[in-house]
């Protein structure tokens, strides 16, 4: 190396050395600025975090007092009935169709004085359902809907009946942290925590994804459960025939219909003759299964378009309309009686009941529901009356 060269070779490790100092400074500088921005991001997604499951929190305890509020909203429209004729027995089916819903840990009924008529709770170890036998009472709030928590439960009580109560429905609705949804966010948090600021981000965007699944998923569960309790409000637990409540709708529409179309409509009340005696002997199971055959053969006997509507225990009103004539509807009504006149195959037995049926006919008795109603029955205890097994017009 010449004299001349050795500057320039002092210069070029300078040089490079400064420009290795100033990648490095520049290097560090980047990390500096990418951990002030993981760590803004990590700040801002615990931030977010902590939002989000403040708010989902809220969400599923309104979510929950809704489905609570729906849940009771729908028993009450179920036991109405029941408690004003007096069925006690059914409000233990109504209280079981009620707990199949898993976040519903008790529920009760009792009558207008406050004392307990029927109640179930649920294991909360086991899951399993059971009926309690309490003889106590409830402090009966105002004649309004209310609702109160207890720590983690929610306590609904709703009124049975207009402005004075004729009884009263609470539940309690399980609001524990363990709930699928808050316990899915928890672990989110804590993988948000412990990852970098990309994977963060990624993990962000999987939470979005799955709480709108469960979302949808829980979305779906409480259409399902409206779905049945639509259907324990309006149709027979036993038979599945439309109530009292629904048959009020169906005759309304029948009325209408049968005042543009100029036709006959009937409103028939059939009560069953011997059915009692079935029950005595062989006990409710077997009259319960021989209620369903009868109800089958009845379907049967009248159209399609018909109804056949169950009121009471054996009781029940049928509405035949759209009649070119009187002389139709008692072909129908023929061959209804023929039909439950032959034996019933049930539980091993041979068994044999009758049918008594009342008829009023609204071009001839008017077109007030509760009128017609009144008048087949009465039409009803004419054919008792007459002999049994037979029908009689109002």
């Amino acid at each position: 190396m010449t004299k001349e060269n050795t500057p320039s070779a002092e210069l070029l490790t300078h040089t490079v050395f400064e420009r290795h100092a100033a990648r490095t400074t520049h290097r560090w500088s980047f990390i500096r600025l990418g951990l002030w921005a993981s760590l803004a991001v990590l700040v801002m997604l615990i931030l977010v975090g902590a939002w989000s499951y403040r708010q989902t929190n809220q969400m599923m305890l309104e979510s929950q007092e809704r489905t609570g509020k729906a849940i009771a909203a729908g028993l009450t429209s179920a036991v109405e009935e029941d408690l004003i004729v007096k069925n006690y027995a059914q409000l233990e089916v109504r209280l079981m169709q009620v707990m199949a819903g898993a976040q519903i840990s008790a529920a009760l009924v009792a009558d207008a004085s406050g004392k307990v008529l029927s109640e179930v709770q649920r294991d909360p170890r086991t899951s399993e359902v059971s009926v309690v036998f309490n003889d106590g009472s409830i402090r009966n709030p105002v004649a309004q809907p209310t609702t109160s928590r207890t720590d983690d439960v929610l306590n609904i009580f709703y009124p049975v009946g207009g402005v004075v109560p004729i009884g009263w429905v609470k539940l309690r609705v399980a609001t524990t942290p363990d709930d699928a949804l808050l316990g899915g966010i928890h672990q989110q948090l804590l993988l948000l925590l412990s990852l970098g600021a990309i994977t963060m981000l990624m993990v962000v965007g999987f939470s979005l994804w799955r709480t709108y699944s469960r979302v949808q998923t829980a979305q779906m569960l409480i259409e399902e459960l409206n779905d049945s309790l639509h259907s324990a409000a309006f149709y027979d637990a036993l038979t599945q025939l439309p109530n009292r409540h629904l048959l009020a709708d169906r005759l309304k529409q029948a009325l209408a219909m049968a005042a543009r179309s100029n036709k006959h409509l009937a409103v028939c009340y059939l009560d069953l003759d011997g059915f009692k005696q079935v029950n005595d002997q062989y006990g409710h199971d077997t009259g319960d299964a021989l209620l369903i055959e009868v109800c089958q053969r009845m379907l049967k006997a009248v159209r399609q378009h018909d109804t056949v509507a169950r009121v009471g225990g054996d009781e029940f009103v049928l509405l035949i309309s759209d009649l070119e004539s009187i002389h139709a509807c008692e072909l129908i009504l023929s061959r209804l009686l023929g039909d439950l006149a032959r034996p019933f195959h049930v539980n091993g037995h041979n068994l044999q009941v009758g049918a008594s049926i009342g008829v009023a006919m609204h071009l001839q008795h008017g077109s007030d529901p509760a009128t017609l109603i009144r008048m087949a029955d009465k039409a009803m205890y004419s054919a008792k009356c007459a002999g049994k097994n037979r029908y009689c017009f109002f």
